[in-house]
């Protein structure tokens, strides 16, 4: 019984050493990604939505959509 126990001592000693070096080697960290552009959709005057795209082809998409969903749209970029 007690060799089960130290055996799950172990690991779990092994498991907090493994988790120490990936928190200190900065593997479980990930860029911050901010989006790139502003979508604006509007039907007439009239605001429909806001979206924003991260890359060039989500910024296809949202106008794509937007287009067929009959609106027009803005598209500012993000200072």
């Amino acid at each position: 019984m007690l060799d089960y126990h130290h055996t799950w001592l172990n690991l779990f000693d092994e498991f907090q050493a493994t988790q120490d070096k990936l928190d200190s080697s900065n593997l479980l960290k990930f860029a911050r990604v901010e989006p790139r552009y502003t979508v604006n959709a509007y039907k007439g005057s009239k605001h429909i939505w806001e979206d924003w795209a991260y890359d060039n082809d989500e910024l296809q998409s949202l106008k794509n959509a937007a287009t067929e969903a009959g609106f027009t749209y803005t598209v500012e970029p993000v200072k």
